[in-house]
C-alpha cells in the first residue's frame, strides 16, 4: 500500500495499556484522592467555622444595640441556650432567643402586646419590637430539614441548633462563670451530633472571666473535646 497507517510508520509505538499499565493508572489515582479528599474535608469544615464566628458576630451586635437601647442586656433562657429544650419549631409560636432580638415572631407577625406577658418574655423585653437583627435563611433551619424536631429553630453554619449565649448580666465588663459575682453558676453545655458534651476550655475562657459584653459557642459535628467548639465574643 502507498500509505502507511500512522502507528505502522512510527514502528507501532501507538498501542492500548497493558492491564499492567492500567491497573498503575488506577493506584496512583486512588492514592491523589486519599490525599487530596481530607485536606478537602479540613478546608470545608474551616469555612464552616468562619462562617458560623461571623453570624455569631451578627447575634452579638444584635444583642449590644438591644442593651443600647435599653440600658440592660436581655434576660435569654436561664439554661444559656439559644434554642432550649422544648422550643417550639411552629414559626408561629414564641421563640426567646429570636423573638428579641427580631422584634416579631418567626413567621413574621409583630410581637404581642406586653400586658400580662410575662417579665422574662420577648414583649415585655422588647416592649416597643425594636428590631435589632434581622434573621436570614441561613440563620433559621429551613421547614423541609429532614430533622422535624429542629424545623424553624435558629442555627450556626453546620446546621446545628446547640448553641450556647452568655452576657454580662452585671455590666462589670467582665462574663464570670461560676464563683460568687459569677454571671452564670455553671457554662451551658452543648452536645455535637455524636452526643458529646462540651464546654469551652480554660485556654479560650479564663476562670475569672472573659472581657466581652456577649459570647457564643457552638460545636461543630466532628467535635470531641473543648477545643474544638466554636467560640465567639463581643
Amino acid at each position: 500500500m502507498r500509505f502507511l497507517s500512522e502507528s505502522r510508520r512510527h514502528g507501532g509505538l501507538s498501542r492500548a495499556f497493558t492491564l499492567i499499565e492500567l491497573l498503575a493508572v488506577v493506584a496512583i489515582i486512588g492514592i491523589l484522592v486519599a490525599v487530596i479528599l481530607p485536606t478537602l474535608g479540613s478546608a470545608r469544615s474551616a469555612a464552616m467555622r468562619s462562617r458560623t464566628r461571623a453570624q455569631f458576630a451578627q447575634w452579638a451586635l444584635g444583642v449590644e444595640a438591644f442593651r443600647q437601647a435599653y440600658g440592660h442586656y436581655p434576660l435569654f433562657d436561664p439554661q444559656g441556650l439559644v434554642n432550649p429544650p422544648g422550643a417550639s419549631c411552629a414559626p408561629a409560636q414564641p421563640h426567646l432567643f429570636h423573638d428579641l432580638l427580631a422584634g416579631r415572631r418567626r413567621d413574621g407577625t409583630p410581637l404581642p402586646g406586653r400586658s400580662g406577658a410575662p417579665a422574662a418574655s420577648a414583649e415585655a423585653q422588647n416592649a416597643r419590637g425594636l428590631a435589632f437583627l434581622v434573621f436570614g435563611e441561613a440563620d433559621l433551619v429551613p421547614a423541609g430539614f429532614p430533622d422535624e424536631t429542629r424545623r424553624h429553630l435558629v442555627r450556626d453554619a453546620f446546621d446545628g441548633t446547640e448553641i450556647a449565649v452568655l452576657v454580662d448580666r452585671n455590666l462589670d465588663g467582665r462574663i464570670v462563670v461560676g464563683g460568687g459575682d459569677a454571671d452564670y453558676a455553671a457554662f451551658p453545655i452543648v452536645r455535637s451530633v455524636r452526643g458529646t458534651a462540651l464546654v469551652p476550655a480554660d485556654d479560650d475562657f479564663p476562670r475569672d472571666g472573659l472581657r466581652a459584653g456577649v459570647v457564643f459557642y457552638s460545636a461543630p459535628p466532628d467535635a470531641d473535646e473543648a477545643g474544638d467548639l466554636v467560640l465567639s465574643w463581643k
